[in-house]
Order: structure tokens, then C-alpha cells, then sequence
């Protein structure tokens, strides 16, 4: 299977499954050797597969800003003193 065969494989699973780990064993089911004979797909093999969520493309909704604690102020006195 060529590196475009595999992601065409993938996309087409992706359109139906939703866990990546069943997408990942049907790319291993389909790679792996049908017999031992030919030597190919006898290898051990490891499969990463990454999905990236969707981004929000809506510039009307700000993305959620992560909270800072508030710096004291200079002028305060310190606890420490």
C-alpha cells in the first residue's frame, strides 16, 4: 500500500467511524500478510494515527482567554515585612 493508498484508505473509513483505534486496526488488518510466505506485511508494525479538532473559524465569537491571577500592586504593603 502506497503512502496515498493509506491516506485514501483512512479518509474513507473516517467517513463512517468515529474511533481511531477501530480506523487503526482496519489499516493493520489490511497491511498485514495474508500468509508468511511472500515476507511482506510480516513486520511488526505501528500505526499513530492524530485527529485535530476543528478550529473556530468565526471571528464574531472570541476564543476564551485563560485567567491571570492579578499582580499586587507596587504601592501595597508586602505581607513579608
Amino acid at each position: 500500500m502506497s503512502s496515498q493508498q493509506l491516506v485514501d484508505f483512512i479518509h474513507e473509513q473516517l467517513k463512517s467511524e468515529t474511533k481511531l483505534s477501530t480506523v487503526c486496526e482496519k489499516v493493520v488488518d489490511r497491511c498485514l500478510a495474508p500468509d508468511t510466505a511472500s515476507g511482506e506485511g510480516c513486520d511488526n508494525m505501528t500505526i499513530i494515527l492524530v485527529q485535530f479538532k476543528k478550529s473556530n473559524n468565526n471571528p464574531s465569537e472570541p476564543e476564551p482567554e485563560e485567567e491571570t491571577k492579578p499582580q499586587p500592586s507596587q504601592d501595597e504593603p508586602s505581607s513579608s515585612s
